[in-house]
C-alpha cells in the first residue's frame, strides 16, 4: 500500500481583526471627506460664460441636479446631488431664474441657489486697483469695503493666489482678474477674493500655453530666486495704467522692456506716474510713510514734484530702479499678453498726444521734440 503524504489539517476561514476593519473604514471615510472638500472648492473648467438657469416650482433634488448638469454649470452630478440635500440648500431654493456661470465651484453654485435672486452682476474694469474694487463691491452690497481690503491682505489669500512682494507686505493686488462676476449680496469677502484670483490663474495658464518664449523672457527678468509671475503681472499692471488705447499696449510694453534690459540705458528707471500714485494708496496701509496728499474721493491728489522725488515711496519708479515691489493695479489679459509679446522696437520714451494714443521715441532729443509738439497742440486750459 503506497504511503500518502500527510496533509496539514484544513484551517477554518481567517477572520480579519475588528481593528483592521475599523482602520479601513476610517481611511475610506477620510478619503471621501477629502474628495468632498476638493470637489466643493474646485471651480469647473468652464470659459467664464454666464448661464441663466430657471428653476421650476417644486423641483426635486434629482431634477435640479440634472438641470444644472445639462446647463454645464456642474460636473459630477452624482456628487452634487447629495451635497444639495445634505447642505439643506434644496429646501431653500426658490423657483425662478438664477444667474450662474460655467466656471463656478460647487460651493459657489450652492450659495447662489440658496440666495436665489440675491445675486448682482459686477463688472471690474481692467486697471482697477484693489481699492477701487473694494469701493465698487461695497457700493453694490456684495461685501464691506474695508473687509474686502483686509481679505486682499490676508496671508491665506496671498498664499492661495501665489502672490509675492519685494520688500513690502504682499497682497493679491494684480491677481484679482478684471471680469464680469455674478456675486451674492453679502458674500464672504474671502470667497470673492478666491473667485477672482482663481479666474486669474486660469487665464494665466492659457497665456502660458500660447507664449512659452515670453514666459522664459519674464523668468530671466525675474532672475534666480525671483518670482516670474509677479514680474509679469507687475510689468503688465504698469502697461495697463500707461495705455490709452488697446493698440498701443505692445508698443508701450516694448518701451518698458527696453528700459529694463538695454545695457546702454542707465539708470533703469521706468519713470511711470501710476507707480507713484499707487504707492500713495498702498503705503499708508503698509505703514510706509509717503509724501502724498489724499483726494476728497478717497483717492490720491494730483502728482507733485515732492511725490516724484520721494525716496520713501518704494513704488516710486522715478527714484527706484527696475520694477516696483508689487503690481500697481489688476491688468487684463491684453496687457499680460502685451508684456509676453511686445512690439519689436528701440524706443525708450513715449508721451500721450491727447487723443488716447502715444507718440514714441528712441532718443531723449526726439522725445523732447514730441513733448513740445504735444504741448503746442494741447487745448488751452488742458492738462500739461
Amino acid at each position: 500500500m503506497t504511503a500518502r503524504a500527510s496533509r496539514a489539517p484544513r484551517k477554518g476561514p481567517r477572520r480579519r481583526p475588528l481593528a483592521a476593519w475599523a482602520a479601513a473604514a476610517a481611511l475610506a471615510l477620510l478619503g471621501a471627506l477629502a474628495f468632498v472638500g476638493w470637489y466643493l472648492v474646485t471651480p469647473r473648467r468652464g470659459r467664464g460664460v454666464a448661464v441663466r438657469v430657471t428653476v421650476p416650482a417644486g423641483a426635486s433634488a434629482a431634477a435640479l441636479t440634472t438641470l444644472l448638469w445639462r446647463a454645464r454649470v456642474i460636473d459630477r452630478p452624482w456628487a452634487f446631488r447629495p451635497l444639495l440635500v445634505l447642505s439643506g440648500t434644496h429646501g431653500r431654493v426658490r423657483p425662478g431664474m438664477v444667474p450662474l456661470r460655467d466656471d463656478l465651484a460647487p460651493r459657489a453654485v450652492l450659495r447662489a441657489l440658496a440666495y436665489g435672486g440675491g445675486l448682482v452682476r459686477v463688472t471690474i474694469p481692467e486697471g482697477f486697483t484693489r481699492f477701487e474694487i473694494a469701493r465698487r463691491l461695497g457700493a453694490m452690497g456684495v461685501c464691506d469695503t474695508e473687509a474686502f481690503l483686509a481679505s486682499t491682505e490676508s496671508p491665506e489669500a496671498v498664499r492661495r493666489a501665489g502672490a509675492t512682494a519685494g520688500g513690502v507686505a504682499a497682497t493679491v493686488e494684480g491677481y484679482l482678474f478684471p471680469d464680469t462676476y455674478d456675486l451674492p449680496l453679502g458674500a464672504p469677502c474671502d470667497e470673492v477674493v478666491e473667485r477672482m484670483t482663481g479666474v486669474f490663474h486660469r487665464r494665466l495658464d492659457a497665456l502660458r500655453g500660447r507664449h512659452p518664449e515670453g514666459f522664459a523672457r519674464v523668468a530671466a527678468l525675474a532672475g534666480d530666486g525671483g518670482d516670474p509671475v509677479r514680474a509679469l503681472v507687475t510689468l503688465a499692471s504698469i502697461v495697463e495704467k500707461e495705455t490709452g488705447l488697446p493698440d498701443d499696449r505692445p508698443h508701450v510694453a516694448s518701451v518698458f522692456w527696453n528700459r529694463l534690459t538695454r545695457p546702454d540705458f542707465r539708470p533703469r528707471l521706468l519713470q511711470s506716474d501710476p507707480t507713484v500714485t499707487y504707492g500713495c494708496l498702498a503705503g499708508p496701509r503698509a505703514d510706509v510713510p509717503v509724501a502724498c496728499a489724499a483726494a476728497p474721493d478717497g483717492g490720491v491728489a494730483p502728482i507733485t514734484a515732492a511725490m516724484l522725488d520721494d525716496p520713501r515711496n518704494p513704488w516710486n519708479t522715478y527714484r527706484h530702479e527696475a520694477l516696483p515691489p508689487t503690481p500697481v493695479c489688476n491688468p487684463g489679459a491684453a496687457a499680460l499678453e502685451a508684456v509676453l509679446a511686445p512690439t519689436a522696437s528701440d524706443d525708450l520714451y513715449f508721451v500721450a498726444r491727447g487723443d488716447g494714443r502715444s507718440v514714441f521715441a528712441a532718443t531723449l532729443d526726439a522725445h523732447r521734440r514730441n513733448v513740445r509738439e504735444h504741448l503746442r497742440r494741447a487745448p488751452r486750459g488742458g492738462p500739461p
